[in-house]
């Protein structure tokens, strides 16, 4: 494959999940080739008093794929960098534990994810968090700027 074609594929294949993922911050009960919401992070481990904190609105569009909060101990006070953030609930999740001392950044590459997601924070009031568009092959952030990485 040359570097032509393999540029026009990416370019393709991104266009396709952001796609979806729009799709998902708008209309979040429509139906997907994935799992989504509250059952399945009950299901991932999410403790459930852990969902009842943060905003609904976050839990109904999560597609994640596990919780790891748990294995990472978030301490008060850490900074904290969700990769794929989506609506972020992962990202409001690591924000209660790091409370407000803390920092959270969600970084996603589609617009409507974070349009929804800086809707919910500011509704919410989660002011050690932030939303970045950009892409996680190429982050927008020095080396050791966080103590945790969700991927």
């Amino acid at each position: 494959m040359d570097t032509e074609t393999a540029a026009a594929d990416r370019v393709e294949l991104e266009a396709k999940v952001k796609q979806v993922y729009r799709a998902v911050a708008q209309n979040p009960a429509g139906n997907y080739h994935f799992r989504m919401g509250r059952v399945l992070a009950e299901q991932l481990g999410y403790p459930p008093p852990l969902l009842d904190a943060i905003p609904a609105g976050a839990v109904e569009s999560f597609a994640g794929v596990g919780y790891f909060f748990d294995l990472a101990g978030l301490k008060p006070g850490e900074k904290v960098l969700d990769l794929g953030s989506g609506s972020g609930m992962d990202v409001f999740t690591a924000a209660i534990e790091v409370g407000g001392g803390g920092q959270v950044v969600g970084l996603d590459m589609t617009e409507e994810q974070l349009e929804k997601a800086e809707g919910l924070r500011t509704m919410a009031g989660f002011p050690q968090v932030t939303f970045i568009q950009g892409h996680i092959e190429d982050l927008p952030f020095e080396d050791a700027t966080f103590d945790c990485i969700n991927l």
